[in-house]
């Protein structure tokens, strides 16, 4: 199904036409005990996409970060060409959707897979990055409050963890553990890679700031559906 003209065009690539299909599944919605609302936006994060480079809301909203961090009213596909952004050293916990077709072009750019590389204990020096991205990973990661660490260990003075997490905006932040056992992915995926220790909600700023992060930015795109979350360091 695709969207019509939107007054918010994609921050990626400035498309602004979408299409959209819903991504959540029944068991999934059971899981998380979503409402109805709470899905329609949930499907919009993950199911509405730009008909130009394909990014999702998601995407969208964790470029919007970077851009708005960088200062740039650029879209990140003419932001990374730049100078300033030729000179940032950026680091990619797993594939953030679309965007990192876009990041890769930075000379200083580099991506790691979790598990693979434990967001826990990620083997870099102390101040090696100005930039830490990742997209809907810190759900899946045992504890969150040490990734985050991890991430503000790696980052220089005036850098940032800039990242998504699924965000039910209505409720606060509940482990799963004791619940039953959820997986993302797609229906019928048993990845454990992919289980979810953490649902995130209204109070995610909480964990930034917890975590020893300076200050914590909630940039918006299509809210309730996309948000991004900028941790800075002072």
């Amino acid at each position: 199904m695709k969207e019509p003209m939107t007054q918010l065009p994609c921050r990626v690539c400035g498309g602004n036409t979408f299409a959209h299909h819903d991504v959540l599944w029944s068991d999934l919605i059971a899981q998380w005990g979503l409402s109805r609302s709470e899905a329609q936006y949930i499907n919009v994060q993950q199911g509405t996409c730009c008909t130009a480079c394909g990014s999702n809301v998601r995407s969208i909203a964790l470029a919007d970060a970077i851009l708005r961090h960088a200062h740039a009213t650029s879209t990140l596909n003419e932001w990374v060409e730049g100078y300033a952004a030729g000179a940032c050293n950026l680091l990619e916990i797993n594939e953030a959707g679309s965007l990192t077709s876009v990041l890769e072009k930075l000379p200083g750019h580099r991506l790691v897979r979790y598990p693979e590389y434990n967001m826990m204990a990620l083997p870099f020096e102390n101040g090696s990055f100005d930039l830490v991205i990742h997209s809907d990973t810190l759900e899946h990661v045992p504890d969150p409050f040490q990734g985050l660490r991890e991430c503000r260990r790696l980052l220089r003075r005036g850098g940032a963890c800039i990242f998504t997490v699924p965000v039910v905006v209505g409720r606060l932040t509940r482990s799963r553990k004791g619940l039953p056992v959820s997986v993302h992915g797609s229906e019928g995926c048993t990845d454990s890679s992919l289980m979810v220790h953490t649902e995130f909600g209204a109070d995610v700023w909480r964990h930034v700031l917890d975590s020893g992060f300076d200050d914590c930015r909630v940039v918006p795109y299509r809210y309730p559906a996309g948000i991004a979350l900028v941790a800075g360091v002072s």
